[in-house]
């Protein structure tokens, strides 16, 4: 199987859970887990923690560096979603935040509450063409995995119950089959 030259997740409800936005503060605890790995970052009362696929996709990217990885989320709260990447470890020592190579955080700016407006910014940083993307999005709130698909030709997956190993795995198939499919497209055409 191949590997997309940018893998693109959302944050909230993908990546991890809860959303940053219930967060009642700065979420500046470290919670630690029995490897010795910060799995978690509180806010003292509620604590962000990454989905099992989270962390074993993040594992895998960092042994991947031709693969950039990058987040595009409409956070409302983009400083508690900083503040966890910073926290938040994928293997003892290692933070989430020194796994990604580009963040497009937040819906103020250039940023909008439609996540066309992340990717365009991502292609922009990055000169990566869209359909050499995969992106991750619990699609909750909106269906932002269509919507980037529609719109631009991104291929996604869906995480509605955050980002597990399956969907990760499923996330890849689907975008090697895209591929083989758009490969046998172009080769009828020539």
């Amino acid at each position: 199987m191949s590997m997309p030259r940018m893998v693109v997740f959302d944050l909230d409800a993908c990546l991890w859970d809860p959303e940053v936005y219930l967060l009642n503060r700065m979420p500046n605890k470290p919670v630690t887990g029995e490897d010795g790995r910060v799995v978690g970052a509180s806010d003292g009362s509620m604590t962000v923690q990454l989905h099992p696929g989270a962390v074993v996709a993040l594992n895998e990217l960092r042994m991947m560096p031709d693969v950039k990885v990058a987040a595009a989320s409409t956070s409302l709260a983009p400083p508690y979603s900083y503040q966890c990447l910073k926290l938040i470890e994928v293997s003892p020592g290692v933070s989430a935040i020194s796994c990604f190579d580009h963040l497009q955080i937040g819906r103020s700016g250039k940023l909008t509450s439609r996540k066309t407006s992340h990717f365009k910014l991502l292609h922009q940083e990055s000169g990566i063409p869209y359909s050499e993307m995969l992106f991750f999005d619990d699609c909750n709130w909106d269906d932002h995995v269509n919507d980037i698909y529609k719109t631009l030709g991104v291929v996604g997956h869906a995480t509605p119950n955050g980002l597990q190993v399956s969907d990760w795995r499923e996330g890849i198939r689907k975008y090697n089959q895209h591929q083989a499919s758009s490969s046998k497209s172009k080769s009828r055409k020539s």
